[in-house]
């Protein structure tokens, strides 16, 4: 049996345990949340753009769900038990008690104001989930704090919208909205808010970011509709069109 190893108090060396111990078991995970953009975007060390990152989030396969369980159990870490037993291939939480860490791990699917498949872009990139897919995570959020706006700024100031593989993947992310009217509807309020709010950064920032956010807009806008989202947009916001996620309070972190 293996022994107990330290956990590091530093969030990002952490999460970057975590990911070497399953990469050597054949397992893969990758960050995504607020540490994936510090550890891929250079423009999140700028002071203004800094915020706290306690927890972890990671993007893993339902198929490694038990290696998964047992990586965290050799790790140290303390799970939510009755949460995991229920979640089991969906989702699992687990707690660094000593630094009062959350680990959430997401399995196949990453499912809170709305849902995206994940499986096969944790074949990509190191460590961290592509940046179209980190980007989608924060443009998804209905009721957003001034931490995703961080870190959509960081990820427009620092990659460019393409239609090739590097960078943000503007007509990935277009195809998906051309087929949900309440995916578009979302991204496109996410995106004319931090639009606004770009407008309050500096000459250079807002030259660089502001017509990056034009751009996916301009891309997402002009990508033909399917007739699902054509029927969908016909009854428009009577109807709610996304999940709020719900409250979930951490008892074992104090």
């Amino acid at each position: 049996m293996e022994s107990l190893v330290l956990v590091p108090s530093n969030a990002l060396e952490a999460a970057t345990q975590i990911i070497d111990k399953a990469e050597r078991k054949g397992v893969r995970l990758r960050l995504l949340g607020g540490l994936a953009f510090k550890k891929l975007c250079p423009s999140s060390s700028d002071p203004r753009y800094f915020r706290e990152n306690k927890d972890i989030d990671l993007m893993g396969k339902r198929e490694d769900s038990r290696e998964i369980v047992k990586i965290m159990e050799t790790l140290g870490y303390t799970p939510r038990e009755l949460f995991n037993k229920l979640n089991l291939g969906q989702r699992l939480i687990y707690y660094d008690i000593a630094n009062k860490r959350r680990v959430d791990l997401f399995l196949d699917e990453f499912v809170m104001c709305h849902k995206f498949n994940f499986k096969e872009n944790i074949l990509a990139g190191t460590y961290t989930l592509p940046i179209t897919q980190l980007l989608m995570t924060k443009l998804q959020v209905v009721e957003k704090t001034e931490k995703e706006f961080k870190d959509l700024t960081v990820a427009f100031y620092d990659f460019e919208v393409t239609s090739g593989p590097d960078g943000i993947r503007g007509d990935e992310i277009a195809d998906l909205c051309s087929k949900d009217w309440g995916l578009y509807t979302t991204f496109r309020k996410s995106l004319e808010a931090l639009a606004a709010k770009a407008a309050n950064l500096d000459g250079n920032e807002q030259a660089r970011v502001i017509p990056r956010i034009q751009t996916l807009m301009s891309m997402m806008d002009s990508a033909p509709k399917s007739f699902g989202w054509r029927m969908r947009a016909r009854i428009g916001e009577r109807t709610r069109w996304y999940d709020l996620p719900d409250a979930d309070g951490d008892s074992m972190l104090g």
